[in-house]
């Protein structure tokens, strides 16, 4: 038996880097999927992988910076799958600047898509999982939400916030069988990663050696812990946001001295 069997999820993001990991995860224990989102080709290619390998799996094209698009999407999910048991809020964007020179529709679209985005999802999803008495919410927040650097200000406040909106549904409805939590990845292996390195100021060498691990994280590191949290072996969890970062948060090198190699 998986560990999701007869259980369905929704997943934004879905079509590449933490997503894709995750659905092929969550497939894998049994679980119905949606994958949702704007990049159709991916997407679709993805969920005739997942149905080729014998799992349930649809595609549901979604911009989450509309909160009628995501009802839809998830009603979709309903009507089809029979209820909705897991709600993974994954998507993401990227754009920088120094605070005063920030672009004002760059920001916008930043806290839509990765604040805004999950609750649009959760005010779709979570009267299907009352009537139900139950579910798990996931949210993809970031190290940034816990910490943040020069030149980051829309990426770092969306994941900040997108933390506390963790907390306070957990606490809103924790009596009702509902548990909400955020991973946070350091440095993982996705296209997001690549716009990192290319800004041409830190080798991805440089990178993974900031690491406890000396190494940067896997997607499938990641989509473990968001099966973890999305089973019922994570009953008792709820409210947190975990890092899933390598160690990269862990230390502060005043001294100089090596770790062993």
């Amino acid at each position: 038996m998986g560990q999701l069997d007869g259980k369905v999820a929704w997943v934004s993001g879905g079509s590449g880097g933490i997503g894709s990991a995750t659905l092929r995860r969550f497939v894998k224990e049994g679980a119905a999927v949606v994958c949702s989102d704007i990049n159709d080709e991916d997407g679709e290619k993805l969920v005739q992988e997942l149905k080729s390998a014998g799992g349930r799996a649809t595609y549901s094209h979604c911009d989450v910076s509309d909160p009628d698009q995501v009802k839809a999407s998830i009603d979709g999910t309903v009507e089809e799958f029979g209820r909705i048991d897991i709600l993974f809020n994954n998507a993401a964007t990227s754009t920088g600047g120094y605070v005063a020179d920030l672009d004002l529709d760059g920001w916008d679209k930043s806290l839509k898509i990765m604040l805004s985005a999950a609750l649009y999802g959760m005010k779709a999803a979570i009267p299907y999982m009352l009537k139900q008495g139950g579910g798990s919410i996931v949210s993809t927040s970031s190290i940034y939400g816990l910490v943040s650097t020069a030149g980051n200000a829309p990426y770092s406040t969306a994941k900040a916030g997108l933390i506390n909106l963790t907390r306070t549904t957990a606490i809103e409805y924790g009596r009702k069988g509902i548990r909400a939590n955020c991973v946070c990845p350091g440095a993982v292996e996705t296209p997001m990663l690549d716009s990192v390195v290319g800004l041409g100021l830190k080798s991805r060498e440089a990178i993974g050696d900031m690491h406890a691990l000396g190494r940067t994280i896997q997607a499938d590191e990641v989509a473990n812990l968001v099966l973890f949290l999305a089973g019922e072996e994570s009953s008792g969890i709820t409210g947190q946001a975990i890092p899933i970062d390598g160690g990269l948060l862990i230390g502060c090198d005043l001294t100089g001295v090596p770790p062993l190699q």
